[in-house]
């Protein structure tokens, strides 16, 4: 077996180590791993410290381990979809504790600090999560079913209340801010609430849209891209407010930001006014005691928590039967 200095002298030399596999006898991949102690085939995870080793490879080396065939994903092959699918099932506790589980975000972990950076962060973070989280329910585009489309509908109309609350807020407190704060910060701003009036407008269509509607699909597509998009100018324009407003500045306008989502609307209105702080509290104000009725005496699909309802069925059952089983 050659030792890791000749590998490590002919990559010198070489640059290559397909070159040095073949001087040595070896596979280029058996090469690489004498080398830097690490496989080629990408089985584990590299850290930024593995990539200072000598004769480490930045990007996929998984080439010098299967040469010019592209390595296969056996996950992407039905009777291995099947066997997973039929292990998950066969798993009856694990079958429970999904039912259980809900897609609402989870609590605070430190909610005693209320830097407006910290704030928001948390904002774009939970909303980020339940997109991630709708992704993976196909929609009627993609062969949903009927529970598949129950919980899509659940998921949006979670999101809606999220991001209705957290830019009602911005509008009376952030791009204020900004506009004072930032040299250029009437730009900012008009640019930020552009962005925000597009989420506006998907969210109202999507609350007009059925999720059994192709254009329901094609809403939450636009939605994902419009919100990953703001949510990249918004973490840029938080950099700056941390650059520029000193940490109790920061602290104080959080805990108004974290004021005004507790009495925000739960509902997108695409025609209240967007400026100045006066009139967005004044119109947002009346506006949530509108969506707080209407909350109140009607069934949100938010109240699932992201669940079909067939799924609330089957929870209540098995939060019962686990209750029954940890009291025997």
């Amino acid at each position: 077996m050659p030792t890791r200095e000749q590998v490590l002298a002919l990559l010198e030399s070489t640059g290559d180590y397909r070159a040095v596999g073949q001087s040595l006898g070896v596979s280029p991949g058996e090469a690489f791993l004498i080398a830097t102690g690490i496989p080629a085939d990408g089985g584990d995870a590299i850290t930024t410290e593995d990539l200072d080793r000598a004769g480490a490879i930045e990007g996929s080396t998984q080439d010098l381990a299967y040469g010019s065939s592209p390595p296969e994903n056996p996950t992407s092959k039905d009777h291995v979809l099947e066997w997973m699918r039929g292990i998950a099932l066969s798993d009856s506790e694990m079958q429970r504790a999904a039912l259980v589980r809900d897609a609402e975000p989870g609590e605070v972990v430190d909610p005693e600090e209320t830097d407006v950076a910290t704030v928001l962060t948390r904002d774009h973070d939970q909303v980020t999560n339940m997109l991630k989280q709708l992704k993976t329910i196909p929609g009627v585009s993609s062969g949903g079913t009927e529970v598949h489309l129950s919980r899509r509908a659940s998921l949006v109309d979670l999101v809606t209340i999220s991001l209705s609350q957290h830019e009602a807020s911005e509008e009376e407190h952030l791009w204020p801010t900004v506009r004072s704060l930032l040299s250029n910060g009437d730009d900012v701003a008009d640019y930020a609430l552009a962005q925000e009036q597009e989420g506006k407008n998907l969210l109202t269509d999507l609350g007009e849209a059925h999720a059994s509607e192709d254009e329901f699909d094609q809403l939450v597509v636009k939605l994902d891209t419009a919100c990953r998009r703001h949510v990249a100018f918004e973490d840029q324009v938080l950099l700056r407010i941390v650059e520029t407003m000193p940490v109790e500045e920061r602290r104080t306008l959080g805990e108004k930001i974290l004021k005004g989502k507790r009495r925000a609307p739960t509902r997108p209105h695409r025609h209240a006014p967007t400026g100045p702080a006066p009139a967005v509290r004044m119109a947002g104000a009346t506006a949530a005691a509108v969506d707080r009725v209407r909350d109140v005496v009607g069934d949100r699909p938010a109240d699932r928590k992201g669940r079909a309802s067939q799924d609330m069925q089957r929870a209540r059952r098995a939060k019962k039967e686990t209750e029954e089983g940890q009291g025997r």
